[in-house]
C-alpha cells in the first residue's frame, strides 16, 4: 500500500511532505517537539522548540462498484428480505417511486441492527416508521428555514445600520474593517459576482441611473448576499464597536454570534438543499454563551451531543426573542414534536425535560 508522512505545525498552514513509502499501516498520527534541526524520514525540519504533528496517510485499495439498479418490486422485496415489515406494498412502491430508495436509506439507517453494514433491520421495523421519520424531517426543515429567514434579515439590517452610520454607505469597501486584506478582497469579489449575475430590478435601476463607476450602497448589496456569505463576513470583520453593537443587540458577545451564524448557515443550506437534517452532526459545535444577557439553557447537551441540532434550535429561539417577543417558534416546534412522539429526540441532542427550560417558555 502506498502512502506518505506529512508534518503539520498546529496553528500554521505550513506542511512538510516527508516521504512516500509502502506500508500496511492504517492512518496514524504522533507528535514530537523539534529540539534543533530535526531529521525525520530523510527530510530536515529546522524548527527548534516547535511542536509538529506527523500524519501517515495510507492510500486505500478500492473494489469495483458492482451494484445494479433495482425495479420498484425488487426494492420492496429487498427491504422485506432484510427484515422490514411492509403492510401496504402499493403505498411503499409509490413512496419509493417518488422519493427514491437511496434517499430513504438515510432515514432507515437508525433502524438497522449493529453492525449496520449487514443491512439487517431491527425486529418490528415498519416501513411506516421510516416514512414518519422522513416526513418529520421535512416538516422540521420547513419550520427552521422559515425562522432562519427572520434571523438573516435582522442580522443584515443591524450590520447595515451600525456600519453605515459610522463608515458610510460603502463601508464594506474599507479594507481597514477586515481582519485580513484577503477577506476584504474575497467579499468584494462576492459582491461583484452577485451584482453582475443578478436580475433584481433595484440593481438594474441603480446601474441605469448611477452607472457602474461605484458599487451599490450596503443596503442594496446585502439584499444579494447569501447567509453563508454573511456568516463569513461577520467572522472576518475586525471586532470593533460596530460588530460589538450588533452582537449586543441580541444579548451575546461577538464570538458567540459569529459561531451561531456559522452553524445557522450550515443548517439553512441543509434545509435549502433538502438534505437530511434531524439527526445530522454539525461540522462544528455552536459556541455556548457563558454570560448571556437573557435566559439561556440551564441544561446543555452532554459530550458527543453538543454538535447536534438542539443547540442550534436553542440559539434560534434566543435570537428570535430579541426582536420578535411574540415569536411562536416554541409553540410550532413543540407541536411538531408532539405530532411525531416516536422520533428519538436524543439523536438531535435534546436534553430530558427540555420543554420546561425557561428559554422555551413565553410564546404568545
Amino acid at each position: 500500500m502506498q502512502g506518505m508522512w506529512i508534518a503539520v505545525q498546529p496553528g500554521s498552514q505550513q506542511t512538510h511532505v516527508l516521504n512516500r513509502r509502502n506500508d500496511d499501516m492504517p492512518c496514524t498520527a504522533f507528535q514530537y517537539v523539534c529540539t534543533n534541526s530535526s531529521r525525520h524520514a530523510s527530510r530536515r525540519i529546522s524548527a527548534p522548540g516547535r511542536l509538529f504533528s506527523f500524519l501517515y496517510f495510507a492510500s486505500m485499495s478500492h473494489v469495483p462498484f458492482d451494484k445494479e439498479p433495482l425495479t420498484l418490486d425488487e426494492q420492496v422485496d429487498q427491504l422485506k428480505k432484510r427484515g422490514m415489515l411492509i403492510g401496504d406494498e402499493v403505498k411503499a412502491r409509490t413512496c419509493l417511486s417518488n422519493i427514491s430508495y437511496y434517499r430513504l436509506s438515510a432515514y432507515w439507517y437508525t433502524f438497522l441492527k449493529i453492525p449496520q453494514s449487514n443491512h439487517l433491520f431491527k425486529p418490528d421495523t415498519r416501513f411506516e416508521q421510516v416514512m414518519d421519520t422522513y416526513v418529520f424531517d421535512r416538516k422540521l426543515k420547513l419550520l427552521i428555514f422559515d425562522e432562519i429567514e427572520r434571523i438573516e434579515i435582522s442580522i443584515k439590517t443591524r450590520l447595515i445600520q451600525e456600519f453605515c452610520e459610522t463608515h458610510g454607505k460603502l463601508w464594506y469597501e474599507d479594507v481597514s474593517l477586515y481582519t485580513k486584506p484577503f477577506h476584504h478582497e474575497r467579499f468584494l469579489k462576492c459582491v461583484d459576482d452577485e451584482c453582475s449575475r443578478t436580475s433584481e430590478v433595484f440593481i438594474s435601476h441603480y446601474r441605469r441611473k448611477y452607472g457602474n463607476d461605484e458599487r451599490p450602497p450596503a443596503w442594496m448589496v446585502f439584499q444579494l448576499v447569501s447567509f453563508g456569505q454573511l456568516s463569513k463576513l461577520f467572522k472576518n470583520l475586525r471586532k470593533g464597536k460596530e460588530v460589538r453593537a450588533v452582537a449586543a443587540h441580541y444579548g451575546i458577545n461577538e464570538q458567540v454570534l459569529a459561531s451561531w451564524l456559522e452553524s445557522l448557515a450550515f443548517v439553512r443550506n441543509t434545509c435549502a438543499h433538502h438534505a437530511r437534517l434531524w439527526n445530522r452532526k454539525l461540522p462544528k459545535a455552536p459556541m455556548l454563551p457563558t454570560n448571556p444577557a437573557y435566559q439561556w439553557l440551564r441544561v446543555v447537551p452532554g459530550p458527543g451531543y453538543a454538535n447536534r441540532l438542539y443547540v442550534v434550535l436553542a440559539a434560534m429561539r434566543y435570537l428570535l426573542q430579541r426582536f420578535i417577543p411574540s415569536t411562536s417558534f416554541t409553540t410550532k416546534l413543540t407541536a411538531l414534536m408532539e405530532e411525531y412522539p416516536n422520533i428519538p429526540k436524543h439523536y438531535m441532542g435534546f436534553t430530558p425535560d427540555w420543554e420546561n427550560e425557561p428559554l422555551w417558555k413565553g410564546d404568545n
